[in-house]
């Protein structure tokens, strides 16, 4: 224990002395975002109802991915700050509506231009497109997404950038239903049939961690539109899906716990 306290002690010693800026998914030092403007409660009620300005926040989003802007907060702080950014920035489009920002959130952070469905006895191949990006629009949003999400991230460029939009797709099921049962059961089969019938997939129970994490924060914004999604971004693997929260409950997993653990 003395070993490890020590060693950790050198680390950090090291790395102020080399003026790097080491932000790790679970620590404690990433810095706030700016307040956000208070928006009357009838405009955040009728956000997601206006489908065309859904479509718009959705594209303005897209283009603050593949921003500079991202991309200097992204070096300077880290892939999970870069995270909070954008969530932030879809709460601020969609006038803080938090189901529309989860919606929004989860189309801009899809690495995917299309996907194909294998019709069974039949074996032909449907396909269905995800965006309406040109190809080059696409490439560098893809390229700029947030990937290193976790302490366990594997290796290479593409690192988790895939299990953002499983963690975001799953809390914007969770919010509006109010219960991540559903959720829990929905991403499941999704995970089950796209082995089965999806071009190129495969059941990944790291997908399933992001989805039971992305149930935990849809829960926790409900009570609190303020909840930063790297809270929830633990390499622990969530066996249960979410209990449903209680008013004033604690974040699960703290960022302090998960450095420790680390």
């Amino acid at each position: 224990m003395m070993m490890r306290f020590i060693g950790r002690g050198l680390l950090r010693v090291l790395i102020a002395a080399m003026g790097l800026h080491v932000y790790a998914p679970g620590q404690t030092s990433l810095p706030p975002l700016p307040p956000r403007e208070q928006v009357p409660a009838v405009m955040t009620f009728l956000s997601p109802l206006l489908i065309p300005k859904v479509f718009q926040d959705c594209w303005m989003l897209r283009e603050y991915v593949r921003s500079e802007e991202l991309a200097s907060e992204r070096g300077a702080h880290g892939d999970l700050y870069a995270v909070d950014c954008v969530f932030d920035r879809a709460m601020r489009l969609c006038w803080n509506n938090v189901y529309e920002a989860l919606l929004v959130s989860a189309f801009a952070l899809m690495d995917h231009e299309k996907f194909g469905i294998r019709l069974p006895l039949v074996g032909a191949v449907l396909w269905f497109p995800l965006t309406s990006e040109f190809p080059g629009e696409f490439r560098a949003r893809v390229g700029a997404l947030p990937s290193r999400l976790y302490a366990d991230t594997p290796p290479g460029h593409e690192g988790d950038r895939d299990k953002l939009q499983h963690f975001f797709g799953t809390a914007f099921l969770t919010a509006i239903t109010g219960s991540a049962g559903g959720a829990d059961r929905f991403g499941l089969f999704i995970e089950w049939g796209e082995e089965r019938f999806i071009v190129g997939g495969v059941n990944d129970e790291r997908d399933v961690r992001a989805n039971r994490q992305g149930e935990r924060f849809g829960l926790h914004l409900l009570s609190d539109p303020d909840t930063r999604p790297s809270l929830f971004f633990t390499a622990d693997f969530p066996r249960e899906p979410a209990a449903p929260l209680d008013q004033g409950a604690a974040l699960p997993d703290s960022l302090e716990s998960r450095q420790e653990a680390k």
